[in-house]
């Protein structure tokens, strides 16, 4: 079969769920495609390199268009800082490279650059939807001038969203991200844990603060307050470089609440089910709708009773009561209900993570997955 070479643009603030969705999906990718990843920022602080990836850093700075007021300093912002040097850096990766196909991996506002640079060079292209976005002026002009090929929606409310804003539907698909599992060894450490009298009841995400990191920390001090059940709450991540204020945030608020004698902070877990294995409900606390929410999978894949905030992509595969509970975005005594039920019932943990794991093997398998996107290439190859 002939060869495709395919350039990743990951234009992301640092690692997180983005990258390593790519890096399952560099796992699992036919023989027949050859990765290139461009990144911002060093991909390698915390994974492993695949072998075989091809791999440039560039020196660009990650630039949000400015929601609210006059949206023209804001457009002009953009086009200075972010659309401009992500043109250059693209361009001169397709030189470099020489890719038959260019892949991007974040927001529609932050992957326009690139499209553009692959559209004037007659390169097909892609843009990975990874975020909801903003509904302005800019972007509902950015998606009906639309240089990619094809859209792919990370969830398919990430579709509804783009089709909204003026994508045409014809050329904008729903792929959920291909999530790669535990290791036989890693599951059973987790499944011994069914009793423990402690449950651990843990986040891990990026520390940033959409993320609900602060929202968790409110539930947890709520139940400790109550005095109904003992857990050991527990936060792991680090936050993207320079932003480490909203972690210092965090660590005041634990003192404030008078929970920082319970609260382990435990940073960046490279071996994500490895640390898993220790977790007894997993929280997903996001304030704002997550587009596709990376942490949920892994956790029911370990057979993890875990708790999800409402909208977005885990709202879509997490089904209330059956494959877990969800809560209302951002309600400190919703959550804190949620945590002491399933603090409460070792036996609903129990079953509701086996059907967990029972949906996600399937709807986040990586082989298939990772087949349907090199599929999408083909596709617009052959056009």
């Amino acid at each position: 079969m002939k060869k495709i070479r395919v350039l990743y643009v990951e234009a992301a603030y640092g690692f997180g769920g983005s990258l390593t969705g790519l890096l399952n999906l560099f796992q699992h990718l036919p023989n027949h495609i050859e990765a290139i990843l461009l990144t911002p920022f060093d991909a390698w602080a915390q994974a492993e390199r695949p072998p075989a990836l091809e791999y440039k850093r560039v020196n660009v700075p990650i630039v949000e268009p400015v929601e609210g007021g006059h949206w023209l300093p804001g457009v002009v912002r953009y086009y200075q800082k972010q659309h401009q040097p992500w043109k250059i850096v693209t361009r001169q990766a397709i030189e470099e490279f020489k890719p038959d196909v260019v892949h991007t991996n974040n927001s529609l506002t932050i992957n326009f650059s690139s499209g553009i640079a692959a559209n004037k060079r007659g390169i097909p292209c892609i843009s990975h939807q990874k975020d909801f976005e903003y509904e302005g002026k800019f972007t509902r002009w950015m998606a009906r001038n639309s240089p990619f090929d094809l859209h792919l929606g990370t969830s398919r409310e990430n579709s509804k969203q783009l089709i909204k804003l003026g994508v045409p539907a014809e050329k904008c698909h729903s792929i959920y991200e291909p999530v790669v599992g535990p290791n036989q060894e890693q599951l059973e450490r987790r499944r011994s844990r069914i009793l423990s009298p402690i449950p651990v009841v843990a986040m891990h995400s990026m520390v940033i603060r959409w993320k609900g990191q602060h929202v968790f920390l409110r539930a947890v001090a709520e139940v400790l307050r109550r005095g109904n059940h003992p857990i050991q709450p527990v936060i792991a991540g680090s936050p993207p470089a320079g932003e480490q204020r909203y972690l210092d945030e965090l660590k005041t608020l634990a003192v404030e609440l008078g929970i920082a004698d319970r609260v382990q902070f435990v940073g960046h877990q490279r071996d994500v089910y490895g640390y898993l294995a220790g977790v007894d409900i997993a929280v997903h606390a996001s304030i704002t709708p997550e587009p596709f929410g990376r942490v949920v999978p892994e956790a029911m894949l370990m057979e993890i009773g875990g708790i999800v905030s409402s909208g977005g992509g885990p709202a879509e595969y997490i089904r209330h009561g059956e494959t877990g509970l969800e809560s209302p975005r951002g309600d400190v005594q919703a959550l804190a209900d949620a945590i002491e039920t399933l603090v409460a019932s070792p036996d609903k943990r129990l079953q509701m993570g086996i059907a967990a794991r029972q949906y996600a093997i399937n709807a986040f398998d990586p082989d298939r997955l990772s087949k349907e996107i090199s599929n999408y290439y083909e596709e617009i190859l052959d056009r």
